[in-house]
């Protein structure tokens, strides 16, 4: 029977540290297309926002179409910018001091929404700090755990419930204000929330020299374990963004789906497509909770299971999934779908990916040295955005593919990522029967 280990000192302070950050973020996410859509529909065009009338004469657009295209510009350069922050971090100022920018970045930027004009540079320092901030501190929980230590997978399961909290409740509490009382209002309360979490980071990491001391033992190079090497890595985030691809689509073609072909009916009722998105927040925690349990239940009984192992079972849940769609497109065609397929499809994806994202985001962690974790951990964030321009593009095709050949080629692509996943977990066998013969 496995002892398991301790929770690591520092990892609620991060991951509520990360909580808040992700409320201030999400609840900013909540209100920007709608406040700008509100702003730029008053016939004023924008003009009192700084470089507004620039971009609108570079990109042609206006009004609806500007909106979209400010909220698209933001997003992309919130995806880009983990590169940016991994490189300052790893190779100039250092994880905690990285952190640190970014929070003030973010918290600067989330000030800067009350005063109208600024809207543009705000958004990019909310953007850039958001880089600044990500990488660096999944490093750094990565950092609170020895090498091989199976439990950084729970840590990292936490470092998720956190964020998927952040999701269920900035909505609710930012965009409701932000919608009802004034926008400036909700704006205001992203800020709030970003200071509370860059005040639990700084209250507990003060010292920049704690870096050292939580980060300290032995480390692995790249030659030590297989998760390590740069073709493994390569592997991993490809698994991981083709498994991602049909999450994507839940926001997207998916939700088009639901809201005109599943029976949305409670009697005579008809319940809100939106509903479908609100239910996988909510099976998401469920999945991340129940996973947590399961595993903890097994390594007592049978021993330490390795983030490889975990990342596959996820990877077979998540093809379950998306199977469920093929299903009913076979069965139902477009329209006319009974929800529990889509149900279905949600319960298994979730389950899949609250053991998959996890563990494959502590492989990521665990696969350099500690001044590369940043940039390691960045890799993870850029597959996750390469895995979105796939659904994207797969998505403009909903409408002309039929309902059968369009989710087939998702379960392709989910079938291809869990194929890499084992790939990764059969290379790592060796290195896991090497430290067991030691």
């Amino acid at each position: 029977m496995i002892q398991r280990a301790a929770v690591p000192p520092g990892l609620v302070s991060l991951c509520a540290s990360v909580g808040f950050e992700r409320i201030a973020y999400y609840g900013l996410q909540s209100l920007l297309a709608l406040y700008l859509a509100a702003t730029l529909s008053q016939g004023r065009g924008g003009a009192d926002i700084w470089l507004l009338a620039d971009l609108s004469h570079l990109t042609g657009a206006q009004g609806v179409a500007l909106a979209s295209v400010v909220t698209g510009l933001f997003v992309s350069l919130a995806a880009i910018a983990p590169v940016i922050g991994a490189l300052a971090a790893d190779r100039v100022i250092g994880q905690h001091r990285a952190v640190l920018a970014g929070g003030m970045m973010m918290a600067a930027g989330h000030g800067l929404l009350i005063i109208e004009a600024a809207l543009l540079p705000a958004l990019v320092a909310i953007a850039l700090g958001s880089g600044f901030f990500k990488g660096p501190v999944a490093a750094r929980l990565s950092g609170l755990y020895r090498p091989g230590d199976s439990a950084r997978v729970e840590g990292f399961r936490l470092f998720y419930i956190a964020i998927n909290l952040a999701g269920l409740v900035a909505p609710l509490i930012i965009g409701t204000t932000g919608e009802r009382i004034h926008w400036h209002a909700g704006f205001g309360l992203a800020c709030a929330a970003m200071l509370v979490g860059l005040i639990i980071y700084w209250r507990n990491f003060a010292e920049d020299q704690r870096q050292d001391a939580m980060t300290a033992g032995p480390q692995e190079t790249l030659a030590a374990r297989a998760p390590g090497h740069v073709w493994t890595l390569a592997i991993l985030g490809a698994s991981i963004a083709l498994l991602c691809v049909t999450n994507f689509q839940i926001t997207n073609a998916y939700l088009l789906w639901a809201d005109t072909g599943f029976i949305l009916s409670l009697g005579d009722w008809r319940f809100p497509a939106s509903w479908m998105i609100a239910a996988d927040g909510l099976l998401s925690l469920f999945a991340l909770g129940i996973s947590g349990v399961f595993w903890a239940r097994t390594e007592r009984q049978h021993g330490r299971v390795d983030a490889a192992a975990k990342a596959v079972t996820g990877a077979v849940l998540v093809v379950a999934g998306v199977a469920c769609l093929v299903l009913a497109a076979a069965v139902h065609g477009r329209a006319g779908v009974p929800v529990v397929w889509g149900l279905g499809f949600q319960l298994l994806n979730s389950l899949g990916l609250a053991n998959v994202l996890p563990a494959v985001m502590a492989m990521f962690g665990q696969s350099s040295a500690r001044q590369f974790k940043a940039t390691a951990m960045a890799g993870f964030y850029l597959s996750l955005f390469f895995g979105g321009l796939v659904s994207t593009a797969l998505a403009s095709q909903f409408s002309s593919l039929p309902t059968f050949a369009f989710w087939t080629i998702h379960a392709l692509c989910a079938l291809f990522g869990a194929a890499g996943l084992v790939l990764v977990w059969a290379r790592s066998k060796p290195s896991r029967a090497g430290i067991a013969d030691g």
